[in-house]
């Protein structure tokens, strides 16, 4: 048993020095900067309800994305490692950490997060795949983000172009204190999609100069300023790595930096920019990549349609997607009628399943959802 949980110490220790085990090329790339991000800052809260599985998968999706968040990826590592022992093995390597003079800051946080959640048996997920870093973080969603541009709204565009694994966010989280407020409650007159020859990377919502303009999540304000197109345009970054856009604002109640909470007013409504009328353009991303604010808010009720979603790359866009959804590889001579008639689906239906035109040219490797 001693063997064993000096063996599991050394095993830790050696993750604070890489971030990704198995990939040769992933671990050469993130071991220059693992000791300097690793830090005990990254939350995730662990669940009694994940295995080993559970955390291997969140660590394939995260090493999946553009910027890879080490620190995360070495803190799921460890629970990774702890929610492979039995009980009794797991008490004589909890003792051997704690007891070691050389075990990193960031492991022994680690392992002291880990086993104060089970403690507590079943605790709400707060991490990825349910992820809200801490809330009082000065710049939030830093595990998905290598800058903080205050001049333009969308630095960084189709930063997901390689994802095509699941990724889990949390919404709202009570015990976080974020909610979720409606940004106007008024009727949507351009829906998302493609419009007059491109895409329509949001919606439009009827208002009337004036009127208040709110946050729809808790978060930081990125962009306070007029920029182009947009007009006057406020962009809010929210601690689970989504940016929220409100364009065509008649006045700004905010600035860079400020830290706004659900429902707080970020501008008063109005039709700046290329605009025909007053109305509110909002946009919601993750990592500069669209996402269907519709597929994630019910405008007509002005709610939230679920505190959880799980997204996929469609196109040129995030896509909401049940789990349970079947999921086709395209292959070269591939193309759309002919993987509709394999799958039994219609055309209309297969587009409206994937957010593309009928005229969307596909490319060898692509994933489609086919069905559920």
């Amino acid at each position: 048993m001693i063997r064993v949980a000096l063996f599991f110490v050394l095993s830790l220790i050696s993750l604070a020095s890489f971030a990704v085990d198995g990939d040769p090329q992933k671990s050469k790339r993130d071991t220059s900067l693992a000791v300097v991000v690793y830090d005990a800052s990254a939350k995730f809260i662990p669940d009694v309800n994940y295995d080993v599985v559970d955390y291997s998968a969140m660590i394939d999706s995260l090493v999946m994305l553009d910027t890879v968040p080490v620190s995360l990826v070495n803190q799921l590592n460890i629970y990774r490692m702890l929610a492979d022992k039995e009980p009794e093995e797991l008490e004589a390597v909890i003792d051997s950490i704690f007891e070691s003079n050389h075990v990193p800051m960031p492991v022994l946080n680690a392992v002291n997060i880990y086993m104060n959640a089970m403690g507590n048996s079943l605790m709400a997920p707060t991490g990825f795949y349910a992820y809200v870093p801490n809330a009082g973080s000065e710049k939030p969603g830093g595990d998905f983000y290598s800058n903080w541009n205050t001049q333009v709204p969308n630095p960084s565009r189709n930063n997901l172009a390689e994802f095509d694994s699941t990724l889990k966010l949390l919404l709202v989280d009570t015990t976080q204190n974020c909610g979720f407020h409606p940004p106007f409650r008024g009727v949507v007159t351009s829906h998302f999609g493609w419009r007059y020859g491109r895409n329509h990377n949001g919606i439009d919502i009827d208002l009337e100069v004036w009127d208040p303009v709110h946050s729809a999540f808790p978060g930081v304000v990125r962009v306070a300023r007029y920029y182009k197109g947009f007009g006057r345009v406020v962009v809010v970054r929210h601690y689970n790595g989504l940016e929220t856009t409100y364009a065509h604002l008649h006045r700004f109640k905010v600035k860079a930096g400020d830290i706004v909470e659900a429902g707080d007013v970020v501008g008063l409504g109005g039709s700046s920019g290329n605009s025909t009328g007053s109305h509110l353009h909002f946009e919601v991303r993750f990592q500069g990549v669209p996402i269907k604010p519709s597929q994630l808010i019910d405008f007509k009720n002005h709610v939230l349609k679920d505190p959880e979603v799980a997204l996929r790359k469609s196109g040129a866009f995030l896509a909401v997607v049940n789990e349970n959804q079947k999921l086709y590889e395209v292959k070269s001579g591939d193309y759309l009628y002919k993987i509709a008639e394999q799958f039994g689906v219609s055309v209309t239906e297969l587009c409206k399943l994937n957010q593309i035109s009928k005229n969307t040219s596909l490319r060898k490797g692509q994933k489609l959802i086919v069905g559920s």
